[in-house]
């Protein structure tokens, strides 16, 4: 390998303000070193696209970039973008055809990329370099970017969004202070799917409202019946909820959307969960609230308040 080389990318999304696909004004930062030195930036923005494809973007524009046989390092914080290289996923997908895998083109391209450049590649979580000066830099020019106005598009307006794999958009309120009068839920499962727990804290003080278990459901199936319960409680109380706040956006976007679009299959081991989605499912139906539901910003704020320490 000729050079050793370092990329350090930011995806940013903020959402349309009644998207209920999770879509909006998305740019990416890149910055790259080469022998230990900064030797380029890049960054570009689109409208109408998500926080996972702007990550993918910045990987792509990053990787361009590099002209000779390298060894690279990929930084960024997407987990699930992480994992998608270190578990294997990217083959399985390959050698099933892509079949029902969302931003097929990104990920293609990046194959293609990695292939024809002979790269000795690895990617891993920013989490440690978050504050790091070249990290700030890739994440102030994403920003920039998905602030500005008139951004080519980039989904057609067909396209379909959901999945329980890829990230997607973050409302912009994340990139402030979390708002501390507002209500926190988490879950935790041993297995997903497996034995599950949820339950929903004071931001500010930490005192727990509930604290739920399931026999076998999945973390973002916890997450959603967090939120339901949260709104259903406070509403049966008579009790104001201006805020909820949860680090799953498939739960955030499945509430929006009053659907439970799991993947979990029903068997009599989780037949009670299912009945439990049932009802949260026509409460929402049912219902109105004027609680903003909003991502929690893991990345800049920690851990969530209701999580259970069990990483």
């Amino acid at each position: 390998m000729n050079d050793e080389v370092k990329i350090f990318v930011y995806g940013s999304c903020v959402i349309y303000e009644n998207s209920e696909l999770a879509t909006g004004n998305g740019g990416y930062g890149a910055v790259i070193f080469v022998n230990e030195r900064r030797t380029d930036k890049v960054s570009g923005g689109f409208s109408h696209t998500t926080n996972a494809r702007m990550e993918m973007y910045g990987i792509i524009e990053g990787l361009r970039r590099i002209k000779s046989k390298s060894k690279v390092i990929v930084f960024l914080l997407s987990g699930n973008i992480v994992d998608t290289f270190t578990k294997g996923w990217l083959e399985n997908w390959k050698r099933n055809g892509f079949k029902k895998i969302k931003n097929v083109d990104l990920w293609k391209e990046i194959d293609r990329i990695i292939v024809e450049g002979e790269y000795e590649i690895k990617f891993e979580r920013a989490q440690e370099l978050r504050n790091s000066v070249d990290f700030l830099i890739a994440e102030k020019l994403a920003k920039t970017m998905s602030n500005k106005q008139n951004l080519q598009r980039d989904l057609p307006k067909e396209e379909k969004f959901f999945s329980e794999n890829i990230q997607t958009c973050e409302s912009k309120i994340i990139d402030s202070k979390p708002i501390t009068e507002s209500v926190c839920v988490d879950a935790s499962t041993i297995g997903n799917p497996g034995v599950t727990e949820y339950r929903a804290v004071d931001t500010r003080t930490r005192k727990e409202f509930f604290n739920y278990k399931l026999k076998e459901a999945t973390n973002n199936i916890g997450e959603f019946l967090g939120i339901v319960h949260t709104l259903a409680l406070f509403k049966k109380e008579n009790k104001p909820l201006k805020i909820i706040y949860s680090d799953s956006q498939n739960a955030i976007l499945w509430v929006r959307k009053k659907e439970c679009k799991t993947k979990l299959t029903p068997t009599e081991n989780n037949r009670k969960t299912f009945e439990v989605i049932e009802r949260a499912v026509n409460w929402l139906k049912n219902n109105d609230y004027d609680t903003k539901i909003l991502k929690w910003n893991t990345a800049v704020w920690g851990e969530i308040p209701a999580d259970y320490g069990r990483k």
